[in-house]
């Protein structure tokens, strides 16, 4: 079976969730591509879309769940992807020959889904890395979705789509959060992790300033964010707190973590999750990481620790005997789909 991965370079969790697939993807034999050949006609959408996070948060928001409620561009949205894959992604089929297209950004579904109006000869699998779904997901010509919570199920068959072809298998995540590595911690024992995810976005300073003010190890992750690690190396820090960009053994370090911090991008809940570790939520991008934040919370996997509330949340959470912290690890244990790739793997050979 030929298999291509095809993804969009807007947040880090998208490429998180293709790496996993084409791991899952290789174990079963499978032979695997990746297809980068929209980063050049998104670079529009991707500017446009991180200007508007840092100067509009408040109106992005509120325009994205108006889109959503009222299907309102959608359509011209979708016809425009579609001609964009017919023109680019064509010779990328003839080349590849896939049997299997797999999305995970929507862009990319919609594209190559231009390209299986004209052919028909391989099947498209909507793979979603967030906790709801957004109308710019649907798409009729997809073969299956993939998707975490039952919630989200419910998402898709209000635009039709019919549930039996919606798989819920989870977030696809590293193998190595499974079994990461037993060795000593990488900084301090048992920190508190502040994370913003892959671009260390959010109000990261004012964060880490109540955390540096507990008195307790923190280790403050900036990820591929070199301008916010050089800003945060330049101040003076108490001796518990550690900076740091991207962390290649991140399911070590969440294993070893006593709390996490930061904002809930999808793939970061799935690896938190798996990892067990009680999570405060205390900043997120308005829009899709919103809906995350709700779901979160409603499921017991987390708590938010935005306006006043941060201080009271890590007295609460990082005594082992804290009921609090032990509902949330339960959550977290019962909703951990660590396997989530290989069960997506498993079902397109049998798709």
């Amino acid at each position: 079976m030929r298999v291509l991965i095809a993804s969009l370079p807007i947040g880090t969790g998208h490429d998180i969730a293709a790496r996993a697939l084409a791991e899952a993807c290789l174990q079963r034999g499978m032979t695997v591509e990746f297809s980068e050949h929209l980063v050049g006609r998104a670079r529009i959408e991707t500017g446009l879309y991180f200007w508007a996070l840092k100067y509009l948060p408040r109106q992005y928001g509120t325009v994205f769940r108006w889109e959503d409620r009222t299907g309102f561009h959608w359509e011209a949205h979708r016809r425009h992807w579609m001609q964009v894959g017919t023109e680019i992604l064509s010779h990328v089929y003839d080349l590849y020959e896939p049997d299997v297209i797999l999305a995970t950004h929507p862009f990319a579904l919609n594209a190559w889904a231009g390209v299986k109006e004209k052919r028909q000869a391989f099947k498209l699998v909507a793979v979603l890395t967030d906790l709801s779904v957004h109308r710019f997901w649907y798409e009729p010509l997809a073969d299956a979705y993939t998707v975490w919570f039952p919630e989200q199920v419910k998402d898709l068959t209000r635009f039709g789509i019919d549930s039996k072809i919606v798989w819920q298998t989870g977030i696809p995540i590293r193998s190595s959060f499974r079994d990461p590595a037993w060795e000593l911690p990488l900084y301090s024992k048992d920190p508190i992790v502040l994370l913003g995810g892959g671009l260390g976005m959010g109000p990261y300073y004012r964060i880490l300033k109540r955390l540096a003010a507990l008195d307790y190890p923190v280790v403050a992750v900036c990820g591929h964010n070199e301008r916010l690690h050089w800003q945060l190396d330049q101040r003076s820090w108490p001796d518990t707190v550690s900076i740091v960009g991207y962390v290649e053994k991140m399911p070590l370090l969440l294993r070893h973590a006593r709390l996490v911090v930061g904002k809930p991008g999808g793939v970061t809940a799935a690896e938190v999750a798996q990892s067990q570790v009680p999570w405060i939520l205390t900043h997120w991008i308005t829009g899709q990481e919103e809906a995350n934040r709700d779901r979160l919370v409603d499921h017991d996997m987390a708590v938010r620790g935005d306006k006043d509330r941060l201080d009271a949340w890590v007295r609460t959470l990082l005594p082992e005997e804290s009921p609090a912290r032990r509902k949330i690890m339960q959550a977290q244990d019962n909703w951990a789909r660590p396997h989530a790739a290989q069960d997506i793997a498993l079902r397109l050979q049998e798709l």
